[in-house]
C-alpha cells in the first residue's frame, strides 16, 4: 500500500513539471511571435521610409534638370550633380557609390561634398638652437638646406646660435668676424717614428693634468712639436706653427676645400686661404693628416727656426702627381711641381 502512494506521488509530481514547462514554452513562443510581428512591421515601414526618399530624390533631381528659377551658373552646376545621381540611396547595399552626391532629405545633408579648407592654426612652439634642422621644401623641390628657429634673421641664410668651430694654422689669431676661443702650438707625433697619433693637434699655452705619474713612460704615446719644412722660404724653415682655435658664430658647417684657395659659391664666407700641408712623401717619414695652413706662415717666435732635433713633427707643401693615361688626378687643370692651395669655409 506504502508503495503504491509513493508511485503516486511521484508520476504527480512529474505531471505538474510537465505541465509548468509545457506553459513556459507556450509563453515563450507567444513573446517570440510577437517579436516576429514587431520587427516585420518595422521592416514595413523602413521600405516605406525608403521609398519616400527615393521619391524625393527623383522629384529633386526632375527639378533641378528643368532648371526652373535658376540663373545659368547655377543650373550647370546642378545639373553636373545631379547628372551623378543614381537610381538609388548612395551607400544602401547594390547602390554603390561612384560620386560624392548628397541628398536632404530631413533638413540634413549626408554624403555631402568636401567643404572648404579652414584658416591655417597658430604656429607651433620654435624648435632647438640649430639641433632640429629640417629640409626646406620649395617649388623647385626639396633642397638641403638646414632650416633653424633662431640665429641671425638679417643675414638672408640659415644660422644657429652655436656657430661652426675650425683651427687656423699657422696663424695666432682669427678673422675679425670669427671668436678666438684659444691660441696654441701645432703638435704632432715624432715624423720618425711609428706609432702615435696621425692627425696633428693644436695646444693651449695653459695645459691642466690630473693625477700624472712622474718621470717619462715607456708604454706612452708622445707628442712634439710641429715645424715647417720648406726650403723655398729659408726665413720660415724649421720654425714651429702656431695655431688658433675659433668659432664663426651663426653659422653651422665648415668646409675645408682642398686645391682652392676660393669657396665654392658666395654663401660660403671664406675663413682664411692658404697652403695644404703634410709629411713630405719619403721612405722615412710616416703618414700624417692634411692640413690648410694660413698663406702668412705665422711662426713661434721662441723658437726662432733653432733646430730641435729629429724630436718634431714636419709640414711640408703639397703637390698632385697627374697623369695622362686616363687614370688618376688629370694633367691640365693638375699641374705637376706647383704647390696646391687650400680654403676654410663657413656657412
Amino acid at each position: 500500500m506504502d508503495l503504491i502512494f509513493v508511485l503516486f506521488v511521484v508520476f504527480a509530481g512529474r505531471i505538474t513539471v510537465a505541465a509548468v514547462v509545457t506553459n513556459d514554452l507556450q509563453q515563450s513562443q507567444e513573446e517570440a511571435t510577437s517579436e516576429i510581428k514587431k520587427l516585420q512591421k518595422e521592416l514595413r515601414e523602413m521600405k516605406e521610409w525608403r521609398l519616400s526618399i527615393l521619391e524625393e530624390v527623383h522629384t529633386l533631381r526632375d527639378s533641378l534638370q528643368n532648371g526652373e528659377g535658376e540663373t545659368e551658373s547655377k543650373q550647370r552646376t546642378r545639373r553636373d550633380v545631379t547628372a551623378e545621381l543614381p537610381d538609388c540611396i548612395p551607400g544602401t547595399l547594390g547602390c554603390p557609390v561612384k560620386s560624392t552626391p548628397y541628398y536632404i532629405p530631413t533638413g540634413q545633408c549626408t554624403l555631402c561634398p568636401a567643404a572648404a579648407s579652414g584658416p591655417p592654426g597658430p604656429a607651433g612652439p620654435p624648435g632647438r638652437d640649430g639641433r632640429d634642422a629640417i629640409a626646406v621644401v620649395t617649388a623647385s623641390g626639396a633642397t638641403n638646406t638646414p632650416c633653424f628657429s633662431h640665429g641671425n634673421q638679417d643675414s638672408g641664410r640659415p644660422s644657429n646660435t652655436s656657430g661652426a668651430v675650425y683651427i687656423r694654422w699657422g696663424h695666432h689669431d682669427c678673422p675679425s668676424y670669427s671668436e678666438l676661443v684659444y691660441t696654441g702650438t701645432g703638435a704632432s707625433a715624432n715624423h720618425l717614428t711609428s706609432g702615435g697619433g696621425v692627425d696633428q693637434l693644436c695646444l693651449p699655452g695653459d695645459p691642466v693634468y690630473h693625477a700624472p705619474t712622474p718621470g717619462a713612460g715607456i708604454s706612452r704615446a708622445f707628442l712634439y712639436g710641429l715645424e715647417y719644412q720648406v726650403s723655398e722660404i729659408p726665413e720660415k724653415l724649421w720654425h714651429d706653427i702656431p695655431c688658433a682655435v675659433c668659432m664663426a658664430a651663426s653659422r653651422y658647417s665648415k668646409l675645408v676645400v682642398p686645391a682652392k684657395n676660393a669657396c665654392p659659391s658666395s654663401d660660403w664666407v671664406l675663413e682664411y686661404s692658404g697652403y695644404l700641408m703634410a709629411e713630405r712623401t719619403h721612405t722615412a717619414h710616416h703618414r700624417s693628416m692634411h692640413i690648410c695652413v694660413d698663406q702668412e706662415l705665422q711662426t713661434v717666435d721662441r723658437t726662432r727656426g733653432g733646430l730641435s732635433g729629429n724630436n718634431r713633427g714636419l709640414m711640408n707643401f703639397v703637390e698632385a702627381r697627374c697623369s695622362d693615361s686616363g687614370g688618376g688626378i688629370p694633367c691640365g687643370p693638375y699641374i705637376d711641381g706647383y704647390e696646391l692651395t687650400c680654403a676654410v669655409c663657413t656657412r
